[in-house]
């Protein structure tokens, strides 16, 4: 494996284990974890399970994807905005994934349908209410979840990616500053980032997997209404995130999109998932919970 990758993994779980540690549950909910949702014993194939309390009845379901550039993190790194969805009356699914270049699409879209397929045979254990799921992630999570969601929909790359569709209906999808594309003419156009993907990314260099990833191939009439969010303090991803609003705009593709800004502080990358305690990020989690309450009803 590359060793850049190692030290990019070292060093997201090095930056991000005192605040994991320090807040284990900073919303007093139940926590059920390392649950596995392939029986393999593959640590990449777990999930938590957060609920509002012990016994709570049936409740919509989220489904979580966490970020990290297809490369590094893990479920831990979303434990506390899922727990935080929890709090608001929902059970909340944080999944584990392979990680690239372990994985690619193919087998990550995959993984989530087999997760999803886990909450379907047991909503009655934990009171899944099958009628409401929905599906969110960030960053690169963020793309997973909004590529899936031309997949179950209009079936669009679906093939390509040799996806297996799960048995359980999403009823909506959400992400936050969300990654959108491999492609070279939607890369961002700051020069860490984009050295980033293409030093690390071999599909990058692959036209037809880069073309049937981006947003402007797999977005078309059928597309569903997605919420997505951004800040204009990202320096990672916030031009992309803007041309993939303004491509839907253009195209009448229904969408939700919403920019946070702060005068208190600097929003960075994923704000609301790394940092829920904040006002901003309290705002733009529960507007993605009024999202999915509004696509239920």
């Amino acid at each position: 494996m590359n060793p850049i990758i190692h030290i990019i993994r070292w060093a997201q779980v090095r930056a991000n284990a005192p605040r994991i540690a320090a807040n284990p549950n900073p919303y007093g909910v139940c926590i059920r974890a390392d649950l596995p949702y392939r029986d393999d014993g593959n640590p990449d194939h777990t999930l938590d399970v957060y609920s509002p309390a012990p016994g709570a009845p049936r409740l919509p379901v989220i489904v979580e994807l966490h970020g990290g550039g297809y490369l590094s993190c893990s479920k831990e790194i979303n434990a506390q905005h899922g727990q935080y969805l929890a709090s608001r009356g929902f059970h909340v699914v944080n999944m584990n994934y392979t990680l690239c270049p372990e994985g690619d699409l193919s087998v990550i879209l995959n993984e989530l349908s087999d997760a999803l397929d886990w909450v379907g045979d047991n909503a009655d254990r934990y009171g899944f209410d099958l009628s409401r799921v929905h599906l969110t992630g960030d960053s690169a999570g963020g793309h997973i979840v909004l590529l899936a969601a031309a997949i179950y929909t209009s079936g669009k790359s679906g093939d390509f990616f040799r996806v297996r569709r799960p048995a359980v209906a999403v009823r909506s999808y959400a992400a936050s500053c969300p990654e959108g594309s491999f492609a070279w003419r939607h890369l961002p156009r700051n020069l860490p980032a984009m050295m980033g993907f293409l030093i690390l990314h071999k599909f990058t260099f692959d036209r037809e997997y880069a073309r049937h990833a981006a947003y402007d191939y797999f977005m078309d009439a059928g597309y569903p209404r997605v919420w997505f969010c951004a800040t204009p303090t990202d320096k990672l991803l916030y031009s992309q995130i803007r041309r993939m609003h303004e491509y839907m705009t253009a195209h009448n593709i229904p969408h939700e999109y919403r920019e946070y800004t702060s005068q208190e502080r600097r929003l960075d990358h994923v704000f609301n998932i790394l940092r829920p305690d904040y006002p901003e990020s309290r705002a733009a989690n529960d507007d993605m919970i009024a999202f999915f309450i509004l696509i239920s009803t």
